[in-house]
């Protein structure tokens, strides 16, 4: 804002001082001009009262020549203050264009300063990237901030354009898209990531993950077929398990999802602190399997008369 004040202040000094000139020279010459038509029709009508003196033809002719100054002076200025506003009013015209020539070309001035800091702070941002490699090594201990990871995002996003086939930096900023809320980053970058390197677990899982928050059902869908392929390869990925098993249960299919928590107990060791809430998920399944078969079975044996 200061530096916009300071260019719109400067603009207006330079306007003045390259067109100032203009206005008071156009003051200057009328007057000059003024001048010199008085002399001109003063002598022009002078010559004709001599002239007509000398043929007797008028009376009084002193009384004749001061009224001559008097009307001549009296007219003159009134008939050049006609031309004394058109030169002015060509002169605010060049004030005025002049004016505008200068604040388009300081405007296009700011815009070109503006961008070219933006792009120095992008430059800074996307040197610190090395920084940022290091502090994920402290990540349990020292978390980053959210405005580090609002750096982060962006020198990795500058990085991509550099190197867009780099599937794990893909990977990475679809991590920082989740733990800043980001859905749409972590979805396009996640896809991304799985999209350069199809075969690593972890990319699908990713991709998977995000797909299975989504609203759409052909996401979850699509997030249901990928887990079913990372558990294919990996019949020990508890995350994958976890989040397939949470599916058949949104879907009510609660014999699958039982099944799969069952899975999942077995591979969790004893001490492990999700083991309860595990349990409590296998009960809930199977009580809701209960009472869906209850219902089947309602639906289809008839009521006795």
């Amino acid at each position: 804002m200061n530096f916009a004040l300071i260019l719109g202040v400067i603009t207006l000094l330079v306007a003045l001082i390259c067109f100032y000139p203009l206005l008071r020279q156009a003051k200057t010459k009328n007057e000059q001009k003024r001048d010199e038509l008085n002399k001109t029709l003063y002598f022009s009508r002078l010559q004709e009262i001599e002239q007509d003196d000398a043929q007797g033809l008028v009376e009084n002719v002193e009384l004749l020549k001061q009224e001559l100054q008097k009307t001549l002076l009296d007219d003159v200025p009134h008939q050049e203050e006609k031309n004394l506003q058109s030169e002015k009013s060509y002169g605010k015209i060049w004030f005025a264009s002049g004016l505008l020539a200068i604040g388009i070309i300081a405007g296009t001035s700011y815009f070109m300063v503006g961008s070219w800091q933006a792009e120095s702070m992008l430059e800074q941002t996307y040197a610190k990237l090395p920084y940022f490699y290091d502090r994920m090594k402290e990540e349990e201990t020292n978390p980053l901030s959210d405005s580090e990871m609002q750096q982060f995002s962006t020198a990795l996003r500058i990085d991509l354009q550099k190197n867009p086939q780099d599937a794990k930096k893909w990977w990475l900023l679809g991590q920082i898209g989740m733990n800043l809320g980001d859905a749409r980053l972590a979805f396009d970058s996640y896809q991304k990531a799985n999209k350069l390197d199809p075969e690593n677990l972890q990319y699908k899982l990713g991709y998977a993950r995000v797909l299975m928050f989504s609203e759409e059902a052909t996401d979850k869908l699509k997030g249901s077929d990928l887990l079913r392929e990372v558990i294919r390869k990996d019949h020990s990925n508890i995350e994958a398990l976890s989040l397939l098993a949470f599916r058949y249960f949104e879907t009510e299919d609660y014999k699958m999802a039982a099944v799969t928590w069952a899975m999942m107990l077995r591979l969790m060791p004893k001490d492990d602190e999700r083991v309860a809430l595990i349990e409590k998920s296998i009960r809930a399944a199977r009580d809701a399997l209960e009472i869906q078969e209850q219902e089947k079975s309602k639906s289809i044996t008839p009521e006795k008369n």
